[in-house]
């Protein structure tokens, strides 16, 4: 009973957290809010998950979330890769253009570094 209990708890606040950031990703929030729902539904009433395991032709109902996680996982980490790497191709954007930008100081002549 204690671990239905700790597990309905950090699923009220995963709520709770896509509750108060909805502003900034209608998609996100939606999804966080169907998945603490449907976690709390299945830690309340587990042999529903059997249930829908069979339907769907999966053994157990542990194994069935097991498939849902993983997939979720794979799905926000390349969703995380693919915004790393539009930032960093904006922070290069950034870079180039302000480094181009830069004045250089009054009377100060571009010098081999060796020089220096």
């Amino acid at each position: 009973m204690i671990i239905k209990a700790l597990l309905i708890a950090g699923l009220l606040v995963a709520l709770l957290y896509a509750f108060v950031h909805r502003n900034r990703s209608k998609v996100v929030t939606v999804a966080m809010a169907a998945t603490s729902v449907a976690g709390i539904y299945f830690v309340l009433l587990p042999e529903h998950t059997t249930d829908i395991a069979t339907l769907l032709g999966v053994g157990r109902g542990a194994d069935l979330v097991l498939y849902c996680w993983l997939i979720i996982t794979l799905v926000v980490s390349l969703s995380l890769q693919f915004k790393i790497m539009r930032l960093q191709d904006a922070v290069t954007a950034l870079t180039r253009e302000l480094a181009l930008r830069a004045p250089l100081a009054a009377g100060e002549e571009t010098r081999p570094a060796s020089d220096q």
